[in-house]
């Protein structure tokens, strides 16, 4: 385990605490205590030297805690998780669960982290979240009878999200087809699903998710694209288990629904959330550049772009808005 986090459980409770008082409560030397500050800094965790106190938190800190997440589950999503771990430090949810596919079933098996030291988002971007800032989660699943339209699973999983985060009581959240969701047009929340599959057998599926809390302005910085957190949207700090407990209980309950129905049954609520329809947009491909007008997605989940005189759909590709309707 980092051992910054030490200092980070000490100081969880907001208040100012003196680099003596640290130094002795976790049996360390003043530098020792100055290196884990400095070390949570690099993280992303806004802590600060006030003058004359010590160090404190921008605000106070709940660590993730898998008693607490049951207690707030639904009674259908507790029946169906099977397994819940929370780890202090990982390289990445996602590479947990993977790695034990050839061992185990990983149906229903939920993996969160406090920090994740190679987070990572689609297309191999890296994800960035600080311990508390956010919640990193991924649930493992299985699909016997794959759906056929198994390719928009990203989008199932996107509703989920937002459902979950209205639920609580953020407000003004739009899908960005096809993994992202966002606030006021800046990144939110984001997703990556990660399959292993027999041929033309069963398909085991990680669900990797990842929901923006509290970030602080150091860390916007370092994102290389416009970021929102919860704290945006929302008029009041949302406990994080609770946060992670309404996530699994919407995701539990959509992919039940989605192995029924597939898509087709989501797909209004898909366009009620749609925060690319009526606007300019362009895609990237591998060997081509599609500008044009976003009209939403089919009954697949396949983007719809007008350009050139006609609609084209798009199985895959990086999109980004570069014009109103």
């Amino acid at each position: 385990m980092d051992k910054s986090l030490d200092l980070l459980a000490t100081l969880s409770d907001g208040r100012p605490r003196s680099g003596a008082s640290l130094a002795t409560d976790l049996k360390v030397s003043r530098a020792a205590v100055w290196n884990r500050v400095k070390r949570l800094q690099s993280m992303g965790v806004d802590i600060y030297a006030v003058r004359g106190k010590g160090y404190q938190l921008a605000r106070a800190f709940d660590f993730l805690d898998e008693h607490a997440i049951r207690h707030a589950l639904s009674p259908a999503a507790a029946a169906l998780l099977q397994d819940i771990t929370v780890a202090t430090t990982t390289d990445s949810t996602n590479q947990r669960l993977l790695e034990l596919i050839p061992k185990q079933s990983i149906h229903g098996c939920a993996w969160l982290a406090e920090y994740q030291t190679a987070g990572r988002g689609r297309r191999g971007d890296r994800w960035l979240a600080p311990p508390g800032g956010a919640v990193c989660l991924s649930l493992g699943w299985r699909f016997d009878a794959p759906p056929k339209d198994l390719s928009a699973l990203s989008l199932v999983v996107g509703i989920a999200i937002a459902r979950a985060l209205q639920r609580l009581g953020a407000r003004g959240i739009g899908l960005k087809w096809p993994n992202d969701l966002l606030y006021e047009g800046r990144k939110l929340a984001g997703i990556l699903i990660e399959m292993r599959s027999e041929l033309g057998g069963p398909c085991s599926v990680v669900i990797g998710v990842g929901v923006n809390i509290a970030l602080g302005d150091e860390l916007r910085a370092q994102i290389d694209q416009p970021s929102a957190s919860l704290t945006d949207t929302c008029e009041r700090v949302l406990a994080r288990n609770v946060v992670a407990a309404a996530l699994l209980n919407e995701l539990v309950a959509l992919l039940q629904d989605f192995r029924q129905t597939g898509f087709g049954g989501q797909l209004r609520a898909w366009r009620e959330l749609d925060a690319l329809a009526g606007h300019e947009v362009e895609l990237a491909l591998p060997d081509r550049l599609v500008r044009g007008i976003a009209s939403g997605v089919d009954a697949q989940g396949m983007l719809q772009i007008e350009h050139n005189g006609r609609m084209e759909t798009f199985l895959s590709g990086h999109v980004r808005l570069t014009g109103k309707p």
